[in-house]
């Protein structure tokens, strides 16, 4: 309605092609204004999903090993952990801890699970280990994802043989050493939600690699960092020299 009366209005001034001609300009100049407000609108969406994605979870004290007399309690809140290996198919569903109380088979489970790849070395890993990656699954509302593991352990001889191939970021000092580290994918969850979520819990280190998607999870000295293969000491806070990454 609106253009026609604007077409009859111009007849007398304008001749039929440059009315036509008008109309389109017009058209033009207001499509762009419209898509921004449609754009604008969006993003402002987007933003305030993310910022109410988090479960408002806590991480749970530090756990104890019982003593080999000691009874595993029936009773208390069960902390299950599922992992996968995406390049092997491989994956571990287990009860890690009821209540305060860790259960050495599955520690011994996930220790083996987590194992060098590379050469089957087996260590004990850092229980506290599982409670951030439990409760960082809580967090962004996905208690029972699986969790794709991308590295767990890492014997002296792998990092030192993964430092000199150049091919990978692994630290002198890597928490991988000390099987206390975990790099990750979560499946349908964004990178840099996970990060977040892990971030929020100031348990340890956590390091984003944008390129690839996934993300670095230890409990080892708090620090954070961004690792791009062309500005590789960029964007990293709250750590030491000694513990410059994963």
């Amino acid at each position: 309605m609106f253009l026609r009366r604007l077409t009859y209005f111009c007849r007398p001034v304008l001749s039929g092609r440059s009315a036509a001609i008008a109309l389109l300009a017009l058209a033009a100049a207001t499509a762009p204004a419209a898509q921004a407000r449609k754009t604008v609108t969006h993003r402002h969406s987007r933003l305030h999903a993310l910022a109410h994605a988090f479960v408002n979870v806590t991480l749970p004290a530090v756990g104890f090993l019982p003593d080999d007399d000691d009874t595993v309690p029936d009773d208390g809140q069960k902390y299950e952990i599922k992992m996968a290996h995406p390049y092997t198919g491989d994956v571990i569903d287990v009860v890690y801890r009821i209540g305060d109380t860790y259960i050495p088979e599955a520690l011994d489970q996930l220790n083996n699970f987590l194992r060098d790849s590379h050469n089957e070395e087996v260590n004990e890993y850092d229980p506290r280990t599982f409670d951030v990656l439990h409760t960082m699954l809580a967090k962004i509302g996905k208690p029972n994802a699986v969790i794709d593991v991308l590295s767990g352990y890492r014997s002296q001889e792998t990092n030192d043989a993964l430092r000199a191939s150049g091919t990978t970021n692994a630290a002198e000092h890597s928490q991988h050493i000390d099987a206390k580290a975990v790099d990750l994918r979560v499946p349908g969850v964004p990178a840099p939600v996970v990060r977040d979520a892990a971030l929020s819990l100031q348990a340890g280190g956590v390091g984003y690699y944008p390129k690839s998607q996934f993300v670095h999870v230890d409990v080892g000295p708090v620090r954070k960092w961004t690792y791009s293969p062309h500005g590789r000491h960029s964007h990293r806070s709250g750590h030491s020299r000694r513990h410059r990454r994963g």
